[in-house]
């Protein structure tokens, strides 16, 4: 049987209204990646930008945003690099 994590923040973050700001879980849960994945993109160097507030990390609408859009044109480019290799290695072989 499953047992639902923190059930006070899950509940608490149904009140969320669009706009407001998040705490880490809060973000996690409305972007669908696990508090594990922040923290590894967060070494990288890749989490959005964070407000720290009486010992609370807030991550606002507007660095939620950016996150995404950043996150975004990474995929984009990723992929364009990856379309255009295959391209290369399709003339390679036509042409050799």
């Amino acid at each position: 049987m499953l047992r639902k994590k923190r059930p006070a923040f899950r509940a608490h973050s149904k009140r969320r209204k669009p706009g407001d700001a998040h705490t880490i879980p809060s973000f996690c849960e409305s972007n669908a990646i696990s508090e594990s994945e922040y923290y590894k993109l967060k070494r990288d160097g890749k989490q959005p930008r964070e407000i720290e507030v009486n010992k609370r990390i807030i991550i606002t609408p507007e660095a939620e945003a950016d996150w995404r859009r950043e996150r975004e044109a990474e995929t984009m480019a990723k992929r364009q690099k990856a379309a255009a290799e295959r391209e290369a290695e399709t003339v390679a072989t036509t042409t050799a």
